[in-house]
């Protein structure tokens, strides 16, 4: 059966791994931008920058976003 041919895909738990992390990375930036654009702003421009951050660095963006951007809810600290 072998005859010297090779699979030029890839095996199929790259495939899969491919695919969640490209899902995972959809949803956060998803998340970070729906995130953004319901927060209120604390200065003029600054939800601009919050899209544009998240859109030019998505993975990186979305994480800065929900670390250091969004703000705190009160009834979350005890």
């Amino acid at each position: 059966m072998d005859d010297g041919t090779v699979n030029p895909t890839l095996p199929l738990a790259y495939d899969i791994a491919f695919t969640a992390v490209a899902v995972v990375w959809i949803a956060l930036t998803t998340a970070a931008l729906v995130s953004v654009s319901r927060s209120e702003p604390d200065r003029a421009g600054s939800r601009y920058w919050w899209c544009a951050v998240v859109v030019v660095l998505p993975f990186l963006g979305a994480l800065a976003w929900f670390l250091f951007g969004a703000p705190r809810r009160q009834g979350a600290r005890r």
